[in-house]
């Protein structure tokens, strides 16, 4: 039995439908988010990988949904969203499993119960960035930290988290996580929000180093747009240096796990900076050796019993390496 059959099996995925659906799922984000499905399935217990990504899953499916056909309106995808929203209610509370592409998520919230109340956050979330109109100060960023971008980590830090861990701490904790992910992945994705006609830094940012829009869309390398890029880049080391306090608030099987995504978004920091207003043209993904030594690194701290199947990883690095890695956040 390999690492995924066997995880399945000690995560209490009996029906053999609803093992299909997990696998399913895991495939997907294999191809969508190749690089995470990689760490988890290395860092992780084969029970808690299968069970993470159901919640993985789940937040990938509302992703699609909002952004799909992302040129009409906001208020006609928000209404879309919203009959999703209804169908994942009546699941979670009914005694019984849904069919589907909901059953895994059920089923990790019967046996995580503190995922259903972050679906629930996550869901009055998730249309939030249908109405983003950029950033004026530090402050709006923040809120955007809080309401967007810390209820989807919630998810899988319901699932990492230990039952008695109190959810101040653990939303504490997580926050700490969220704020260098979000602030590196709008750095590293900034020439794909400029062509989507969004600024993801603070206009206050720009005004400092006397920056106009205009100077990031049309790509200029100006020592202004240095200056903004390189302000932008001491925030990120800042925020990761202050996250490195998060990894206590999850026990100690899973801290690697976190620690290992830290390293990866330091490795993407520093890939950004050396590209500098390169930036403005193309971004930057993790450089499939340096993420495979990071990962192979804290998987030597994990305290699993064996390494997933080999193939499994072997499609998701090569994924990984046509730059396939899409979720933000």
């Amino acid at each position: 039995m390999n690492g995924w059959q066997r995880g399945l099996t000690e995560a209490g995925v009996g029906d053999p439908r609803l093992r299909a659906e997990y696998t399913r799922q895991a495939r997907g984000l294999a191809w969508y988010v190749p690089a995470h499905y990689a760490a988890l399935r290395l860092l992780l217990t084969p029970a808690t990988a299968v069970h993470v990504v159901a919640a993985m899953s789940f937040m990938h499916t509302c992703d699609e949904l909002l952004d799909r056909d992302d040129r009409a309106p906001a208020e006609l995808r928000a209404a879309r969203f919203a009959e999703y929203e209804t169908r994942v209610r009546r699941a979670l509370e009914s005694p019984r499993a849904p069919s589907g592409g909901l059953a895994p998520l059920w089923h990790t919230a019967r046996t995580h119960p503190r995922l259903a109340g972050c679906v629930e956050d996550f869901l009055r979330a998730a249309p939030t960035d249908l109405y983003f109109a950029g950033f004026e100060q530090e402050s709006d960023f923040a809120a955007y930290v809080d309401g967007y971008t810390l209820p989807g980590l919630l998810l899988i830090a319901a699932v990492l988290a230990a039952p008695e861990e109190p959810p101040e701490r653990l939303r504490e904790s997580v926050r700490l996580l969220a704020v260098p992910v979000q602030r590196i992945d709008f750095l590293t994705d900034l020439a794909e929000d400029l062509r989507a006609g969004r600024v993801c830094l603070p206009r206050a940012d720009l005004r400092a180093t006397e920056v106009r829009p205009d100077d990031l869309r049309q790509g200029r390398g100006t020592a202004q747009v240095r200056a903004l890029l390189a302000r932008t880049a001491a925030k990120c080391w800042a925020d990761l240096a202050a996250a490195k306090r998060a990894v206590a608030g999850f026990p100690p099987l899973y801290v690697p796990m976190v620690a290992a995504q830290l390293d990866v978004y330091a490795h993407l920091l520093q890939l950004a900076e050396v590209r500098g207003p390169r930036l403005l043209r193309a971004g930057v993904r993790p450089r499939i050796p340096a993420a495979a030594a990071i990962l192979l690194r804290h998987r030597g701290r994990t305290r699993t019993e064996a390494p997933p199947d080999s193939s499994s990883l072997s499609r998701a690095v090569t994924a990984a390496s046509a730059g396939r890695d899409r979720r933000r956040g």
